[in-house]
């Protein structure tokens, strides 16, 4: 039989064994089952059990439901600027690489080597020739093929992480934005309290000295005034460090500038969370523990399957003439073909070793997504009741405001009639203000609890 012959059985014997699969994926059904036995998932959040009827659905572009231009705006250049979508880029790069380095052993290695010289060459042999060789290891077992299926899943994994580092970023630069607005506004009316506040001490001042008032009302106006001051300057303190909170997300130098609006997004509607199972495929930690729990088990399987004998064909062409030795009709040139076989008879127990260390480490991988699922569990349940529960607190602070300001209108016209001095009107004026304090930060807080539910549901932000 020839060599063509020859060369050509190998290649159909490789052919029909390799055409054997690999082990399956785990789904994320499976998963759940194994990681966490004893937990059952519910048909639907426990949490997210309503009456409300008008419900919006989960959206994976939840940033537009927020209408907010600004943000968009900032989102765009912080996705831009800041370092650590440098670093997202840069670990994409390296998960596609570790699946191209290890895709290349599916492929023949070709490889060249040559010499030239005369007689008292760097070898003294006056040897001048070449050779190139190719060598392609056929996966029959489907080891190879094992290393690329790990390799495929620990890069869906890196670009999940890296999937869940751009959400938190958009998410806490959404909350870090409307936090700075509304501290914007909140120091614009502490200001506002500081200075009524001493005109309260200036009307006790006056009063006292036509006998009106007395040193100690006047000393309680003054503690009064002080304190004010006080609530004033810590007001503009935590405005400027939300301020350069914002410019560091974005990439800038953190020199407090202020934003273009105070003004704060409308709360959306309650969102229909969806049911439990669903949350499995679109959560990006989910995802990335699944994937390196498949990445886990192929590696194992890898292992394993490095006990069998690793068959490869070879081919090679070269060339050889000696100016010292006389070759058999002067320059010689040969091609061949053929196959090579190793087996692994003894490694002193390092395969094996291999293979437990790999199994461990395929349980830990399932053992943490078990955490993970759970986590993600809980994180939307907690975000179901806390968004619902700031949702009615803000209503609740919504109709203090309004009332407040009735009772400022109707203090204004006692004042206008006389009944009343300037002290009430001023007084008031501080309790609108602390009430409009508290109203803008529940706004700012309700708004942060229905981002954390659209981190906690999964799903991207554009």
């Amino acid at each position: 039989m020839n060599a063509f012959h020859q060369t050509a059985l190998y290649l159909l014997g490789a052919l029909t064994i390799s055409a054997c699969t690999i082990s399956p994926l785990q789904k994320n059904t499976e998963l759940v089952n194994k990681s966490i036995p004893n937990t059952v998932i519910p048909e639907q959040f426990e949490a997210g059990k309503i009456s409300d009827k008008d419900l919006a659905r989960v959206d994976d572009a939840w940033l537009k439901q927020f209408n907010d231009p600004e943000l968009n705006t900032l989102v765009l250049e912080a996705l831009q600027n800041n370092p650590s979508i440098r670093v997202i880029a840069a670990r994409r790069v390296q998960s596609e690489a570790l699946v191209n380095a290890a895709g290349g052993a599916q492929y023949p290695g070709i490889g060249a080597i040559g010499n030239s010289g005369g007689k008292v060459g760097s070898s003294g042999t006056g040897l001048t020739g070449f050779y190139i060789g190719a060598n392609w290891e056929l996966d029959l077992w489907g080891r190879v093929r094992s290393a690329v299926a790990g390799a495929e899943q620990n890069a869906k994994a890196i670009n999940a992480d890296q999937d869940a580092v751009r959400l938190s970023l958009i998410a806490a630069l959404a909350k870090s934005v409307w936090l700075a607005r509304s501290l914007q506004e909140q120091a614009q009316l502490a200001k506002a309290n500081a200075d009524a506040s001493q005109k309260i001490t200036e009307l006790m001042q006056a009063r006292e000295k036509i006998g009106a008032s007395s040193a100690s009302e006047v000393a309680i106006a003054k503690v009064n005034a002080a304190q004010a001051q006080e609530l004033s300057v810590n007001a503009a303190t935590a405005r400027d460090q939300a301020l350069r909170a914002v410019e560091a997300l974005l990439g800038r130098y953190p020199k407090a500038e202020l934003l273009k609006t105070t003004n704060l997004p409308a709360l959306p509607k309650p969102v229909a969370p969806g049911l439990p199972a669903e949350l499995l495929e679109r959560r990006p930690d989910v995802i990335a523990a699944e994937a390196r729990v498949n990445s886990a088990f192929y590696l194992a399987d890898e292992k394993r399957l490095a006990r069998l004998p690793k068959i490869s064909l070879t081919a090679g062409y070269g060339y050889l003439n000696s100016q010292i030795f006389t070759l058999i009709n002067g320059a010689s040139t040969s091609f061949g073909v053929g196959a090579n076989v190793a087996l692994p008879l003894f490694q002193g127990g390092a395969i094996e070793a291999q293979i437990a260390y790999q199994n461990a480490e395929a349980q830990a991988a399932m053992a943490n997504y078990g955490k993970v699922v759970l986590a993600a569990f809980n994180d939307v349940e907690n975000a179901l009741s806390g968004e619902a529960s700031w949702r009615e607190k803000t209503n609740q602070l919504h109709t203090q405001l309004i009332e407040q300001k009735h009772l400022m209108k109707n203090t204004e016209a006692e004042f206008q009639i006389g009944r009343i001095d300037q002290r009430q009107i001023q007084q008031q004026r501080i309790k609108t203000n602390i009430i409009d304090i508290n109203w803008h930060q529940g706004q700012v807080d309700a708004l942060s609890q229905r981002v954390n539910l659209y981190l906690a549901l999964g799903g991207s932000a554009e």
